[in-house]
């Protein structure tokens, strides 16, 4: 692994690579992508993840965000980068994993410096530490991903930090790196010497056939990928009993889901974490005493604040306003964008995440949702997460997102997108009246119920309310 970076940061050198220019990464993790993102940092240059499943206007967006001089590329992905280097007139050199006539093997790279004198390479010296060491994407759920800008010293306090990404034992994740945590986890396990796992994508009974065969000790996963295994019934299937520890983040993930995933893992710590591109991490999470549901307590070397979406004041315990937060890994900003920097950090230093949360007498975290997905029905607001949170109660339910149909008279309707259970016969009218018999009037799923054989997700792999908002326009009623 030193080789395969120094001779891919020594091929940067002799293209002329310096400081601060952006070098891309367009593949999902395999064994030999790690080079580029460590020979990046090796020549003081910006690392930049692109999602290889982009289509032309997402890699024109992003090409045009991040300036990017050279991309190394999956083979699938070099003829839609060429093509969006013409339309932007943009010049990018292309390097593949791989093989194709219009981009530079990977190989030759490496072969081109055969005879370099590794242990001699000296990197690129960084004069400050809270540098940019990265080029990360917001979740862009709810509009386009904005360029987030991440130091040296954030990565370093990752890779030092007992609470984040770097349990002992046989790890496994299937984040890729356009996702923030799988930059953190091939950090921190690498400099940790943790052993790596290799699929190029998630699967539910896969996830648990490695489980048992390699006696992974260690998972990280988001809230979908264990809500999808617990409705497969895989946990059950398979040998899970040498996972001590679950990390779960991304998004919410319920109490009752959390008590399902402890029944079917009972050797193992089920850890909630909370954390944003924009922290550069994580800035809470959960220890075996608290509540499930929760997503923890603050960490140290972090701070958080709950306050009034009103008057903007600090709230006490038990009363739900936006989350707010500051923290010592918080990104150095939104690239070239002011504007986006001024809304999302306020002129005290803190973050406003846009999640509603609250916390209990002990401190203990819990989100109630999205601040912009908030719905309103004749002047209530209310949350889509209670829906959804009761909805994946019953058990014909794997995933379900509610989202407000605009209406004349009651402001919005609510309409649940759901995945039901593979040869299920649960019907939509059924999933109505389980709603309109449980829950007060304002919730009922008056705009109805879909099913859906997949839910649209995000790059960083959350599922894209955005999207399923246009779809719901279609379903509008008056």
């Amino acid at each position: 692994m030193y080789d395969y970076t120094v001779k891919c940061a020594q091929w940067l050198r002799q293209q002329e690579i310096k400081r601060d220019d952006v070098i891309a990464v367009c593949t999902s993790i395999t064994i030999e992508s790690f080079a580029p993102l460590f020979a990046s940092f090796c020549v003081g240059a910006i690392f930049t993840p692109w999602n290889p499943e982009m289509d032309i206007r997402e890699t024109r967006y992003y090409m045009k965000l991040s300036g990017a001089k050279i991309v190394f590329a999956n083979e699938n992905s070099v003829d839609k980068i060429l093509e969006a280097a013409k339309l932007e007139n943009h010049d990018i050199k292309i390097v593949v994993f791989g093989e194709s006539s219009n981009a530079i093997p990977y190989s030759k790279i490496l072969n081109s410096n055969c005879n370099l004198d590794v242990n001699n390479f000296e990197c690129t010296q960084i004069d400050n530490v809270n540098d940019s060491a990265a080029l990360l994407y917001s979740s862009g759920t709810t509009g386009p991903p904005k360029a987030v800008l991440i130091s040296h010293y954030a990565f370093l306090c990752n890779v030092l930090s007992p609470d984040g990404f770097n349990a002992e034992g046989i790890p496994l994740w299937f984040s890729q790196y356009f996702w923030i945590t799988g930059v953190l986890l091939t950090l921190g396990c690498t400099a940790n010497y943790r052993v790596k796992l290799f699929y190029p994508k998630f699967e539910e009974e896969m996830a648990c056939k490695i489980i048992e065969k390699y006696k992974v000790t260690w998972v990280f996963m988001s809230p979908s990928m264990v809500n999808r295994i617990l409705r497969s019934g895989y946990f059950k299937k398979y040998d899970v009993s040498s996972v001590t520890k679950m990390n779960i983040s991304g998004n919410i993930f319920t109490e009752q889901s959390e008590c399902q995933v402890k029944k079917c893992m009972p050797n193992a710590d089920i850890i909630q974490m909370f954390g944003m591109t924009e922290l550069g991490g994580i800035v809470t999470t959960t220890k075996p005493n608290h509540k499930a549901g929760s997503i923890g307590t603050v960490l140290e070397n972090s701070k958080i604040k709950i306050i009034d979406l009103e008057n903007g004041k600090p709230l006490g315990p038990n009363k739900t306003g936006e989350l707010l937060t500051k923290s010592i890994t918080m990104m150095n900003g939104y690239y070239n964008n002011p504007q986006a920097n001024k809304d999302a950090i306020d002129a005290d230093g803190w973050l406003h995440t846009g999640d509603l949360a609250y916390y209990d007498e002990n401190g203990e975290i819990f989100i109630m949702g999205r601040l912009k997905e908030t719905m309103k029905y004749q002047g209530h607001q209310m949350s889509p997460h209670e829906i959804e949170s009761f909805l994946l109660t019953h058990p014909d339910v794997v995933d379900v997102v509610v989202v407000g149909v605009p209406h004349l008279e009651d402001d919005e309707h609510p309409i649940a997108f759901v995945i039901k259970v593979p040869d299920s016969k649960v019907t939509e009218r059924e999933l109505q009246e389980f709603v309109a018999k449980n829950m007060t009037d304002r919730y009922h799923l008056r705009a109805g119920v879909k099913f859906l054989e997949t839910m649209p997700y995000t790059a960083s792999g959350k599922i894209s309310r955005k999207d399923l908002k246009a779809m719901a326009k279609n379903y509008q009623t008056n």
